[in-house]
């Protein structure tokens, strides 16, 4: 390949990562990343004889200073600011792509590239990011390279007379090529073994490593502060996984799917076909030994365990299983301190993080049979009143739910013959299709007329239902659901199992009733083609949020601890006999005896020495006989005579032969020129006259070098 190629085929795919790491997150929509990048791959057809045209570059010195102009007027009238820098960005990479005549324009695409990778600690932390900077470690170092390579070629071959022109040699294929870029790629193994050893020894303070705080959770429907009828409709097939669920003790093999019952958040007022959350005040959920008591129930009545990890969401609220008496989570590292993790609960058994940093929330809940589906909170009369507020207009729902409830007081047989009108009688069915409502009451086109809808309908319908017959109730939101990832041994609840469902105040406890018929299990996020890619690479994000985004100082001295635990099973054992032990080296944790480890910890290194052997030896036999060897040496003499000289402001210009640098110095009065003329005339004759240089001579003269 063309050595010109090359480089720009290395320019524009560090260029790519760079694009590649600015439409991370969620600053960027679609039309912009689109647009960015089809500006980007149409740079790439501008000719050269377009760029050697002045009007060009003026014209895209125009479209920058005009493009800054602009955000500055934008940001002055409220637009964020981190978009608008993002955009920027964009537009002086692509400034300098359609503009690059010379190695300096090179340079500065390389610069704007590492900047828009600084710029991506910022919009997001994620497995994307890992890859992106893993990409920039290995092109990088050959963008550095070919470009220094190109200024050398432009400062050298500038004057077509001395030789061939720049543009020959930019054509030649001789310049680098495979070999040089697996040599190149190479220099970054040792910069992956420094990092990870920086990586692992030194301490963290805390946010995580690679995450600056700055990461906005994912917006979630159904959990903000209201809820629209009609808002689950728009995510029930989204494949997203917000909830990893590990399962204890289940059969092998593991059940495809499970209907984990995750709750989220309660709404109290309805009106005009939205839910919201009146304000309340929160209280701090009081933690003892890392456990936060939900229930009255202790700790010891815990019947079983659920390990969560939740993705930060635009609402930090705790997702809990049926019948959780309380949950334990790690504490957070804050410069380099351990901090008690803040649990806050309102009224309606919310229950929330408020330290939300960004990163993934771990806790895990514990479950007992014993304990209600929902935590029983004491219910006054102003609570009691709240729960029963209904909007105006709402009479023909009314009578429809007394018709259903005819003959019945008790308002369990209420709840219950309401739910097999909805539920079970199949006259209403599942769709994620919306009624038509034409600036009517939704709920009333839903029971009336269309008798068709998804679970918001189906909650919605039953929770007004049961306050007009003077049961108090709420519109509850979570998750249904959840799908076995057997690449990271866990149950994925994604957006598309979001749910809605009814606790309705029943003889002194809230009670968890879901008016959704059946039929809503068959209508999720399909699987499709790429379900067992998706899974997997959920599995590795996970291991990556954890292990590297989440790497703090706790999990750092746990490692340390598991590493001296595991140093600790080297020592000898010194039980005697009269322990009823036989005497005999002592089995490590692996299997292995301490002395066979210290024994492989010697032979370790010798097996390295005797590997570095056997490679020079290879060395000197492809390097041929000593002649070749010696040519070699007094060739290395030479070129760092001509290094020293060029220190001295007498560097031999490319186009000028040795003998007739010597005698050009000799005539500027050159102090030392009697070295240069005896190591140029050895030079000349063991490189083209066939002579032997002495290893006593090479020596001598590389010390006169030296004194130069």
């Amino acid at each position: 390949m063309k050595f010109s190629s090359l480089h720009l085929g290395v320019t524009y795919l560090l260029a790519g990562l760079g694009f590649l790491a600015l439409s991370l997150g969620s600053v960027l929509g679609p039309l912009e990343s689109f647009v960015m990048f089809a500006a980007f791959l149409g740079t790439a057809f501008v000719t050269p004889a377009v760029m050697r045209n002045r009007r060009w570059s003026q014209a895209w010195t125009v479209l920058v200073l005009s493009g800054l102009a602009m955000q500055v007027l934008r940001g002055s009238t409220g637009a964020p600011i981190l978009p608008l820098g993002i955009e920027y960005a964009a537009l002086l990479q692509l400034s300098r792509l359609a503009y690059r005549p010379t190695a300096r324009e090179y340079q500065q695409i390389a610069i704007i590239a590492f900047l828009h990778l600084i710029a991506a600690t910022v919009l997001s932390s994620g497995l994307g990011y890992g890859l992106v900077f893993l990409g920039f470690v290995v092109v990088l170092p050959w963008m550095l390279a070919l470009t220094h390579l190109r200024a050398e070629i432009e400062r050298h071959y500038a004057d077509s007379t001395m030789g061939p022109s720049v543009e020959r040699v930019l054509a030649s294929k001789r310049v680098a090529g495979a070999s040089f870029l697996l040599g190149t790629a190479s220099l970054t193994l040792p910069l992956f073994a420094i990092t990870a050893i920086f990586f692992l020894a030194f301490p963290r303070v805390g946010m995580g490593f690679l995450n600056l705080g700055h990461d906005a959770g994912r917006q979630v429907a159904g959990f903000g502060r209201n809820v629209q009828l009609g808002g689950f409709g728009r995510i029930r097939d989204d494949p997203t996984v917000v909830l990893r669920v590990k399962v204890p003790g289940l059969a092998s093999p593991p059940p495809e799917r499970l209907e984990l019952h995750m709750r989220g958040t309660s709404f109290d007022h309805y009106e005009d076909g939205e839910w919201t959350r009146s304000p309340s005040a929160t209280e701090t959920v009081r933690e003892s030994y890392g456990f936060f008591a939900l229930s009255t129930l202790p700790e010891s009545a815990t019947e079983r365990r659920l390990s969560i990890i939740l993705d930060p969401l635009d609402e930090p609220v705790i997702f809990l299983p049926e019948g959780t008496i309380g949950i334990t989570t790690p504490p957070r590292i804050v410069a380099g301190l351990s901090v008690d993790r803040q649990i806050v609960r309102s009224d309606g058994t919310d229950v929330r993080y408020a330290d939300a940093d960004g990163l993934e929330f771990t806790y895990t809940a514990h479950i007992s049979r014993r304990a209600s589906s929902a935590p029983a909170d004491p219910i006054d009369a102003e609570a009691f009143a709240r729960y029963l507020e209904l909007p105006a207009g709402q009479e023909r729902i009314l009578a429809l739910a007394r018709r259903w409830t005819a003959g019945l007081s008790a308002p369990r047989a209420q709840a219950d013959a309401l739910l097999r009108h909805l539920r079970d009688s199949g006259e209403y069915r599942y769709t994620l299709e919306q009624p038509d409502t034409r600036g009517r009451d939704p709920l009333e086109v839903f029971l009336l007329e269309a008798h068709a809808g998804h679970c918001e309908y189906y909650s919605t319908a039953l929770a007004v239902m049961l306050r007009g017959l003077g049961v108090p109730a709420r519109n509850v939101t979570g998750f249904l659901g959840g799908r076995y990832n057997r690449f990271g041994d866990y149950y994925a609840v994604r957006q598309g199992d979001a749910h809605s469902w009814v606790e309705a105040w029943i003889d002194g406890d809230w009670v968890t009733l879901d008016a959704t018929p059946p039929a809503r299990d068959l209508v999720g996020p399909a699987e499709g083609p790429f379900g067992s890619l998706r899974a997997l690479l959920d599995a590795i994000n996970m291991r990556w949020a954890r292990h590297v985004v989440g790497y703090d100082l706790r999990y750092q001295a746990a490692a340390l601890h598991e590493l001296m635990r595991y140093f600790r099973t080297w020592r000898p054992s010194h039980a005697g006999s009269e322990r009823g032990v036989e005497d005999g080296p002592r089995a490590t944790a692996h299997g292995l005896t301490a002395r066979s480890l210290r024994w492989s910890l010697l032979v370790l290194p010798l097996l390295l020495l005797g590997g570095w052997l056997v490679i020079r030896a290879r060395q000197r036999r492809r390097a041929g006989p000593e002649g070749d060897l010696r040519l070699r040496e007094t060739v290395r003499l030479y070129r760092r005579l001509d290094t020293r000289l060029g220190r001295r402001g007498a560097k031999r210009p490319p186009g000028r032969t040795p003998s007739a640098h010597v005698d050009r110095l000799r005539e500027a009065g050159f102090e030392g020129v009697e070295t240069v003329e005896e190591i140029t005339a050895l030079y000349l004759a063991v490189r083209y006259g066939g002579a032997a240089a002495e290893r006593s001579e090479l020596r001598r003269l590389n010390r006169r070098v030296r004194d130069l």
